[in-house]
């Protein structure tokens, strides 16, 4: 190893030091369901569950109770924008153009507005690659230094191979060094394997193993209902799980024990 490189390397190190006299500013807690901390800036949160499970339904909740004003929540999810932070980058990276517009229909329509919220940037790279996607959300974040929250779906498109030992591990490492960089939540949308319960691949592993909460969404066929639960949460504890059904487009939640009574009977038909 050259000297210059023992020097460049003794700099980060000194930049990596604890300092006693350099305290954190104050925790952003951004994102609350039923009123526990679910993701904070510099962090990440997943959305996980099958597919058609109801992940997007979720989602959409989550960003239009950012345009709700604070003493509001949806569904008891809330997020609160940092302060002087107050836009939010949303990159879908899944959707058709029609899917995606129904998307954006269903956030406005759950925030209560006549019209689309001005402090949401939306950007639909379906067409795009994992390399080109990355690229776009950091530039992105450089060019809008306020923005407080980056939301992804999904993280499958932004790699190759989710079941790549290394490419995965470079893929949670950009995820952690984006959240640190710029001083945001960021939160994604994950797929389970088929007939488990489990985060997809290497990916899933990582961003459980990192993740400051891991969420999932299952859909209850007999209750026609979409069900939200902690499944790993590293900052608070557990919060209660959200039932919400469907009638006419318009969502509403529902108490879960009606879940588990319309599940009980199903079991013992």
């Amino acid at each position: 190893m050259s000297n210059e490189t023992l020097t460049d390397y003794g700099k980060l190190l000194a930049a990596r030091k604890f300092d006693p006299n350099k305290p954190p500013p104050a925790e952003d807690v951004i994102l609350t369901i039923g009123e526990k901390t679910v993701g904070t800036a510099q962090n990440y949160v997943v959305y996980s569950g099958q597919a058609k499970a109801g992940k997007s339904t979720f989602l959409s909740a989550t960003i239009a109770s950012a345009f709700l004003p604070r003493s509001m929540n949806v569904f008891g999810i809330k997020i609160n924008m940092p302060p002087g932070r107050n836009k939010i980058g949303y990159f879908d990276t899944e959707s058709s153009a029609h899917d995606f517009w129904r998307q954006m229909i269903r956030i406005r329509n759950l925030a209560h507005l006549d019209t689309f919220p001005a402090g949401l940037d939306a950007y639909n790279t379906r067409q795009d690659g994992p390399g080109t996607i990355r690229r776009q959300i950091w530039a992105y974040c450089q060019q809008n230094p306020d923005c407080g929250i980056l939301i992804v779906d999904g993280f499958l498109d932004l790699c190759m191979d989710y079941n790549d030992p290394l490419e995965t591990r470079r893929l949670t490492n950009w995820m952690k060094a984006l959240t640190a960089k710029f001083n945001l939540l960021l939160i994604g949308v994950l797929h389970l394997s088929k007939g488990l319960n489990e985060t997809l691949g290497h990916l899933g592993s990582n961003t459980d193993r990192w993740a400051q909460s891991t969420l999932l969404v299952e859909k209850n066929k007999e209750a026609r209902q979409f069900v939200l639960k902690a499944k790993l949460m590293r900052s608070d504890e557990d919060f209660e799980p959200i039932a919400i059904s469907k009638s006419n487009e318009n969502y509403y939640q529902v108490p879960y024990e009606q879940t588990i009574q319309q599940q009980f009977k199903a079991k013992n038909k």
